[in-house]
């Protein structure tokens, strides 16, 4: 399958790698059949982690694609899932800016 990463994507990605985890990007849930934006490799497991830009939501609900895709991935994969809202993203990142740190990672809000 082809990558398609996108910038929210993408500054999840370089944020957690900045603070030292091993991020596998674009993963792959053989037993679903879906896609996984990144894994992440812990000590002793992996962590699953959907970063859901706009497309994803309704508002701030999430479409019925994106539910059963996350119910699916839950149920039947054998990683934990950990999901990222892009709004939550954003929050965390005008928070950062707010304080004045600039090595948040964050490039720029996603609408």
């Amino acid at each position: 399958y082809e990558k398609n990463v996108s910038y929210l994507q993408s500054d999840v990605l370089n944020v957690l790698k900045s603070l030292g985890y091993s991020v596998n990007e674009e993963g792959f849930c053989n037993r679903t059949g879906y896609s996984i934006d990144a894994v992440i490799i812990l000590k002793d497991d992996e962590l699953a982690v959907e970063i859901d830009g706009p497309v994803h939501f309704v508002g701030h609900k999430p479409t019925g694609n994106t539910v059963l895709k996350h119910r699916q991935l839950e149920k039947l994969g054998k990683r934990s899932l950990f999901v990222i809202p892009y709004w939550e993203w954003n929050q965390l990142c005008n928070n950062q800016r707010n304080r004045k740190k600039t090595n948040t990672g964050c490039t720029k809000e996603t609408e």
